[in-house]
């Protein structure tokens, strides 16, 4: 097995980075989490299967961060009226 994993690792280290990397972008597996590869997901093309995908995704990336940017505020107020103390910790989600 080894072997085959020297193989495989010396194979992807000949080719350049973005022709390895650009077939797992157009599947949607990035590491870039802010949304600003998800044009290349294949699937949400106009011509793919769900085109309507992209504007989906993109309504539920602003809805996580609303709920995010939400909780944040509730517990900044949370520790200015006193509910919360600056060493309680804030359990998350």
């Amino acid at each position: 097995m080894e072997v085959y994993l020297d193989w495989i690792v010396r194979a992807w280290d000949a080719l350049p980075k973005n022709q390895v990397l650009n077939p797992f972008k157009v599947c949607g597996l990035t590491d870039a989490g802010d949304g600003s590869e998800d044009d290349f997901i294949h699937c949400f093309k106009a011509h793919g299967p769900i085109p309507e995908g992209l504007e989906m995704l993109k309504e539920a990336r602003a809805m996580e961060t609303a709920a995010e940017v939400s909780e944040e505020e509730d517990v900044e107020e949370d520790l200015a009226n006193g509910y919360l103390s600056a060493e309680d910790e804030v359990i998350e989600e």
